[in-house]
């Protein structure tokens, strides 16, 4: 028995359980009765969180079924294949990066990633899961993601499973950086970012991963002078700021980041500011 006290959407919703303990589940029509209401049949419940933070709801508004159940069998495949425990929560953030690659497939923005040494060597467990991971992707949404894209997937593993001694000997450079990118977005902006919101969370997902794949000197390039030009233009102020942040990164680690990371630049930073400011105006 669940008593279902708030609706997420037609299919998630927030209950209790009989221990009076919060969880999120996920099932057919469980959100679709007024509530509150006891749902006595768990025949519809397919999957019940524990512990999710406040900042994944309204991610679950913008997260297709589809997608979400795709990535349910990714984290399982992960779980058995990786011998590691994989936090159940780490499917709302691995699902929006899912999403996110999908919609930038679509728009025809391709980000090639080179499958560099030391990613391989070290994270060899990893990236065959989430090799395998791409290919169930694209056959089930139709799309054909670069396999290069598993180091993205293989990246949510990686930050999902304890880190080791090595990881958080970088944590304190990792945390200066983001803070100084986000405050230049802020100053750029005049935006005070909801530094415990699902927008920033996702956005510091990126930069961890951008970071990452400097330290394996993976830097990307392809064919998007084209997208690039096209995105500065309808970005203006997000590249601006992305400008900013290259100087920034340039003068303190002496990185050169190139047009393909300003590109994914502009476009989580279009994607934070655009979405904080909705949330502002509307009170969210």
């Amino acid at each position: 028995m669940l008593e279902v006290i708030k609706k997420i959407n037609n299919n998630f919703a927030i209950c209790l359980d009989s221990n009076g303990t919060e969880l999120i589940a996920f099932g057919t029509g469980i959100g679709f009765p007024k509530t509150p209401y006891i749902l006595n049949d768990l025949s519809n419940v397919k999957r019940t969180y524990y512990g999710v933070n406040n900042q994944y709801i309204h991610l679950l508004n913008e997260l297709s079924e589809e997608i979400f159940v795709l990535t349910e069998k990714i984290v399982e495949m992960a779980q058995i294949e990786i011998s590691s425990e994989i936090p159940s929560v780490s499917i709302f953030a691995l699902a929006d990066h899912i999403s996110f690659a999908v919609e930038r497939y679509k728009k025809k923005i391709q980000i090639k990633m080179p499958v560099y040494y030391d990613f391989k060597q070290f994270y060899k467990k990893e990236l065959e899961v989430s090799t395998k991971a791409i290919a169930l992707i694209n056959a089930q949404l139709n799309v054909f993601l670069p396999k290069e894209e598993a180091i993205g997937i293989a990246m949510h593993f990686i930050n999902s499973i304890n880190n080791t001694d090595a990881d958080k000997a970088y944590v304190f450079d990792e945390r200066f950086i983001i803070k100084k990118l986000t405050e230049i977005i802020e100053q750029n902006f005049n935006l005070s970012i909801n530094h415990d919101g699902m927008n920033y969370a996702r956005f510091v997902s990126h930069i961890q991963y951008l970071l990452k794949r400097r330290e394996g000197n993976a830097l990307i390039q392809s064919d998007n002078n084209r997208v690039f030009t096209s995105i500065k233009i309808e970005y203006p102020k997000a590249h601006q700021c992305a400008i900013k942040m290259k100087y920034f990164l340039e003068s303190t680690i002496h990185w050169r980041v190139s047009d393909e990371e300003l590109l994914y630049l502009i476009l989580h930073i279009n994607r934070l500011c655009a979405r904080e400011i909705l949330n502002k105006f509307y009170g969210g």
